[in-house]
């Protein structure tokens, strides 16, 4: 027992947390009990006098792991910080009981039948989601908490202030179609798309079909990073010749790019020899330039995540943005376009992400800018707004129709792969796309002679394809990219790219 973990395992022991008082069942292993959910802090040496601490939080319904976090105990400042973070996970699992939905119109008398149909449409699916009924006023007047707040399309007008008065809640329209039909179970598909990221596994792992040839002799790490509404993953897989051998993941209330280093360390702490990695792969949201991080909502100022991990680990570290990654891995997992491109753009999230491959070379742009969206986005004219665009189904369907027309029009992929959230209807986008195109009749000249034009409008729109498996396509893009620089000899001596 090193000197920093026996002084953390003292303050462990004198913390109270939920209403329970930690205890320890060996000298390695600290639990708590919390009713629905168990933490357990396990300690493992590192080195000669040094330890690491490992946190994970286990459901008690399902046995699922829904915290994991581990911290080198050299910082007792971190890893008490690391801890509290812990403690908020199982607080908030402790007190889970039903998600409160809240529909609301100008009065409550047609979304009280709307949420009725809701709640049948909930029980059948045997989901934990209760649904309400009250008019804007009394809403926006409400002190009481709620999950999502969904408003009729005559109540749109008043989603500002219901955010305002709301701030815990997602707040987003029933689209017209939807909510004039009375088709509760659409606008249940809507709210589960809502909770989708924060509800699915952390753990899950699809394979996916590869098509070119990945084979090598590599030792190569991959580290995902996705930044969420209500929280962030960290997610790793070892590829040893091109085998998984090892994975996990970590969910965070906030991301931080310590817990890579963190990663790492107790990597090596539980055999997993890190110096004996022939390239360590990091995908993170925003810019990845050089290894430098640009992600300002997150970030006072850009991080170099890529030297940082590689000076202090002494291993090649490759840094992509997901998005990138994620086009790679629609170009491997297929063997019949050379040309795609991939949209990925998560409901109610304020800009997606484009990644381009084209004629198998990944295009990355001055800066390595390519493919966002954010900077164009504004210049298309909505009704309602842009914001309030992104709260609806219909929305996304209106922003993914523009930003794949800006794809077809500058790079005309020869196919679409798409990760939008509530956007799964590609014959509906297929025709819309084909009425952006307008038909033209008149002939053209070509070699002196009159001829028809290249085809009709919905023969230029290139076949599209819904992406389930967005983070397994990172997965296998960032380690096709990483074998490509592994192979090229004019790869950067730094190893940073």
């Amino acid at each position: 027992m090193s000197e920093n973990g026996e002084a953390f395992r003292a303050w462990i022991l004198n913390q109270r947390v939920c209403d329970a008082t930690p205890t320890m069942t060996d000298d390695d292993h600290v639990r708590i009990e919390a009713g629905t959910a168990t933490a357990e802090i396990i300690f493992y040496p590192y080195g000669n006098d040094l330890e690491i601490a490992e946190y994970q939080i286990v459901r008690t319904s399902d046995g699922e792991s829904i915290f994991y976090l581990h911290v080198l105990l050299d910082d007792l400042n971190r890893a008490q910080d690391l801890f509290y973070q812990m403690v908020e996970a199982l607080e908030d699992e402790s007190s889970h009981t039903t998600s409160h939905i809240l529909l609301c119109c100008t009065s409550a008398i047609t979304t009280s039948y709307f949420a009725a149909k809701m709640n049948e449409v909930a029980q059948t699916l045997s989901l934990d989601y209760e649904f309400t009924a009250k008019s804007v006023e009394r809403a926006l007047e409400s002190d009481e908490s709620y999950a999502a707040i969904l408003l009729a399309p005559q109540a749109s007008h008043r989603r500002t202030a219901m955010i305002e008065a709301h701030p815990e809640a997602f707040v987003f329209e029933i689209p017209g179609k939807i909510f004039g039909s009375y088709d509760a179970a659409g606008a249940m598909r809507l709210v589960m798309h809502a909770f989708r990221e924060a509800s699915q596994p952390t753990n899950q792992h699809e394979s996916v079909r590869v098509a070119r040839d990945l084979s090598n002799d590599r030792r190569i790490l991959i580290i995902t990073l996705f930044t969420m509404r209500t929280y962030s993953r960290l997610g790793y897989r070892l590829y040893d010749h091109g085998v998984v051998t090892t994975q996990g993941s970590v969910r965070k209330p906030k991301l931080d790019y310590r817990d890579v280093e963190d990663l790492l360390e107790t990597m090596d702490a539980r055999g997993v020899s890190v110096k004996d990695l022939d390239i360590i792969g990091i995908a993170v949201p925003g810019v990845a330039y050089h290894g430098v991080v640009s992600l300002p909502n997150e970030f006072d100022e850009d991080y170099d995540l890529g030297r940082h991990i590689q000076e202090s680990f002494g291993i090649r570290t490759s840094v992509d943005n997901n998005c990138n990654a994620a086009a790679v891995g629609c170009y491997v997992g297929q063997d019949k376009y050379e040309s795609v491109m991939f949209y990925r753009h998560e409901f109610g999230h304020v800009a997606g992400g484009l990644g381009t491959v084209i004629d198998g070379t990944l295009l990355k742009g001055r800066h390595n800018l390519a493919g966002e969206p954010k900077y164009y986005e504004s210049l298309f004219r909505y009704n309602p707004s842009y914001e309030e665009m992104l709260w609806s189904e219909e929305g996304m369907f209106q922003i993914a129709r523009n930003v794949l027309l800006s794809g077809i029009s500058l790079v005309a992929p020869e196919a679409f792969f798409l990760a939008v959230d509530t956007v799964d209807d590609m014959d509906e986008l297929r025709v819309a796309l084909a009425s952006d195109i307008p038909e033209n009749d008149d002939r053209c000249i070509l070699g002196g002679h009159r001829g028809p034009l290249l085809g009709l409008p919905d023969e230029l729109i290139p076949p599209l394809y819904v992406v389930d498996d967005y983070v397994e396509r990172v997965y296998l893009g960032e380690m096709a990219l990483c074998l490509q620089k592994l192979r090229d000899p004019n790869y950067r001596s730094l190893g940073i790219a």
